[in-house]
């Protein structure tokens, strides 16, 4: 089929066609690595320790619902960027610590909550009540679905 002088032409042909082979094979097949669907001990004790400083913020909650309703517009800036200006971060580390699918809805609720305290925060340089309200619920109720994302052994 091949005489001696064209097996050292094949020889190259085939050893890149393998190569192309073995690069396919490798990159378009991928691991099916399952996610895990129970907190491991070590992630519940990181949990242990950022989910109480965002409950912690929840409890204060009232407080802005209060400045709201005697029309407090400064305290309740101020509480917004005071108190409530570490909620992200701390929300983020709790996120991060969250099984994958638990972790997505959380950064979701996360990214809810700020843009309702910035749109709080706007309502109240515009000295909008009606409008501080509805963002202050809807911040709650984000808060509290983020809140019910975390495992109960770490809250």
């Amino acid at each position: 089929m091949f005489n001696k002088m064209q097996w050292p032409r094949w020889r190259s042909v085939i050893s890149l066609f393998l190569a192309v082979m073995a690069t396919c094979l490798v990159g378009c097949g991928r691991a099916n690595v399952a996610q895990p669907t129970t907190y491991s001990a070590e992630q519940i004790a990181q949990l242990e320790i950022f989910a109480p400083r965002v409950t912690e913020l929840r409890d204060r909650f009232p407080e802005l619902e209060d400045y709201i309703q005697k029309k407090d517009w400064v305290d309740i800036s101020s509480f917004i960027h005071g108190p409530m200006g570490e909620l992200r971060v701390r929300l983020e580390r709790v996120a991060a610590r969250l099984l994958p699918q638990a972790a997505e809805q959380a950064k979701y609720y996360a990214e809810e909550i700020g843009t309702h305290l910035e749109k709080l925060d706007a309502a109240a340089t515009d000295y909008n009540q009606i409008v501080a309200g509805k963002e202050y619920r809807e911040a709650l109720d984000d808060l509290d679905a983020f809140i019910a994302l975390i495992p109960d052994e770490a809250v």
